[in-house]
């Protein structure tokens, strides 16, 4: 087999792929990626249907040599920009730029993945281009060579405001591709092949032979009633949450402008050395042991400090508004939103409550840590429980504040939301120094609780961002508000209650064009940085999730 090419033969490879002759390969080693999987997998259909669930298995796997991809923004209409770089060890290659024609946004490689799959008789029932994404909820390790856990994220996409994110395949490691198919035309019984490749401009940018770009399965269709159930899941039906048994969200969040990132822009840092995130790693460990206390100044707990370092602290940003609409709900004209606010570092923000005795609110104290280490906490807050439909967990109370103003600043009304359960929904800036690439693995079991808790952590890691939609109650309430121009004001830590690094981007601002007539009213929201961000409603958490103490990243609410 052939090894991938080095960053000077993939720009060549790139280059005599573009005028149609043959890339170059280097020598006979084991070294770039290849595509694999087991030779037979299952559909499933049911009784009396000519339509079958396929959930392939299949990975692409990089046995001697790591590959990492980065993509980044510069502002809300940029386009990204991708780079690629290959990871021996401790030892980083050169990085290379991906050409602009591969590169899909925040998702990955655009139609870097095919799928085709022939029934018995030959005949095609499924040809379809997809984008790689090099990463995959179900990552397996392949070989001893390299990290011992997984290092990339689950995932590839962002929302509206993502500046960067990465992705890729350790060393000695496989990720999973994304595998869900539906197909027509088939039903119980049939036999069919399926085969998927990396697509030739791909391979040839990739160095991956012809040989090892291509997987060909054969497929059984099988009774999905008798193995699932009339009314069960189907055979690699996606669970809700996104650790390592979650569901396929690289999928599902999906990329949805041609670039967006904080107005003004962001430095060209490239991919960044990123020093370890022990917070996740030791510290987690300790709290999923942890007693509950009436306050945390007992034996051994760090000292309060009045005045912590900038190093230990997050910076909290305010994204404008988005997915602007309006509905008509107990018997009110409501304006709705989507609110976002994400962590710059360079420090997590973590938030614990400690429930005072025998009483059913906790104190809320902020913890700081120091090269992975708790160094200290303040007083910030409170935490309640809100027993209510779709929460009933406990909610910070001192996380942010969304108002609507007239365009001089002036309140007209604020939302109904005043509490927060902070989890990382979506990722905003994988490239931050110390940003966090799974946060999954910070234990969010313990995010949002029941009504029995006696101790609560909420966090948001570095790089990442909570999304909530503000809709029914928790949406601007429009009764008596005249149509015109207002703006839609989000701000974070509005007590300053929070310590951070500054408050000078707490506060973002979105216009809006109000109209219609009671029972009916419209709203018009203009552009921001030239980019429509209300073509689609993509949003990355729900409440059921954080419920049960996981975060998802799916098309639903999140309150």
């Amino acid at each position: 087999m052939t090894l991938g090419l080095s960053a000077a033969q993939l720009a060549a490879g790139t280059a005599s792929a573009d005028d149609g002759s043959t890339p170059s390969t280097a020598s006979d080693t084991d070294n770039g990626l290849r595509i694999t999987g087991p030779p037979t997998v299952d559909a499933y259909a049911y009784p009396g249907e000519s339509f079958a669930f396929l959930d392939s298995v299949r990975y692409l796997a990089a046995p001697e040599v790591g590959y990492e991809f980065a993509t980044k923004r510069d502002s809300y209409g940029a386009t990204p920009m991708m780079t690629m770089t290959t990871v021996d060890g401790t030892r980083r290659g050169e990085t290379v730029t991906v050409p602009a024609e591969l590169v899909d946004g925040m998702n990955g490689i655009k139609d870097g993945l095919r799928v085709r799959i022939v029934n018995s008789q030959g005949k095609v029932v499924f040809d379809e281009k997809r984008t790689l994404c090099p990463a995959g909820y179900d990552t397996r390790r392949i070989a001893p060579n390299g990290p011992s856990e997984a290092s990339y994220p689950a995932f590839c996409g962002g929302n509206w405001f993502t500046r960067s994110v990465v992705f890729g395949v350790d060393q000695g490691w496989a990720a999973n591709l994304e595998a869900y198919t539906d197909v027509k035309g088939v039903k119980i019984g049939h036999r069919l092949t399926m085969t998927t490749a990396i697509t030739e401009p791909v391979a040839a940018f990739l160095g991956i032979p012809d040989s090892e770009r291509k997987l060909k399965q054969k497929v059984t269709v099988r009774n999905a009633s008798k193995e699932w159930g009339d009314d069960g899941g189907f055979a690699g039906e996606p669970v809700e949450g996104f650790s390592a048994e979650g569901a396929d969200v690289g999928q599902l969040m999906q990329d949805v402008s041609p670039g967006t990132a904080s107005a003004g822009g962001i430095e060209d840092s490239g991919v960044v050395e990123r020093t370890p995130n022990l917070y996740l790693a030791e510290e987690v460990k300790r709290a999923d042991n942890a007693t509950a206390s009436a306050k945390p100044g007992t034996k051994g707990a760090a000292p309060k400090v009045a005045d912590p370092r900038d190093g230990t602290l997050p910076d909290l940003v305010a994204e404008p508004a988005w997915s602007i609409g309006t509905e008509r709900q107990g018997g009110k004209d409501r304006l709705t939103f989507n609110a976002h606010e994400w962590n710059a570092g360079p420090a997590p923000l973590v938030v614990e409550g400690f429930r005072r005795p025998n009483k059913s609110v906790m104190d809320a104290y902020q913890f700081f840590y120091e090269d992975g280490e708790q160094v200290g906490y303040a007083r910030t807050g409170t935490m309640k429980y809100h027993a209510a439909p779709g929460h009933n967990h406990w909610h910070f109370l001192d996380f942010a504040q969304y108002e609507l103003v007239t365009p001089q600043g002036d309140l007209v009304t604020t939302s109904g939301k005043q509490s927060w359960c902070l989890v990382p929904t979506d990722p905003v800036d994988m490239l931050a120094e110390n940003a966090a690439w799974r946060p999954e693995l910070i234990g969010l079991e313990s995010a949002c609780g029941g009504k029995e808790a006696t101790w609560m952590r909420e966090s948001l890691p570095v790089g990442w961002g909570d999304t909530y939609a503000q809709y029914q109650t928790e949406a601007f309430d429009l009764t008596g508000v005249p149509n015109g121009t207002y703006k839609i004001r989000i701000t974070v830590n509005p007590d300053g209650n929070l310590h951070e690094v500054t408050a000078e981007n707490n506060v973002s601002l979105r216009k809006v064009v109000i109209g219609g007539k009671p029972g009916a009213r419209t709203v018009k929201v203009p552009k921001i940085d030239g980019v429509d961000t209300e073509t689609g409603d993509y949003l990355f958490a729900t409440e059921s999730a954080r419920t049960a103490g996981t975060a998802s990243m799916s098309s639903h609410s999140h309150h």
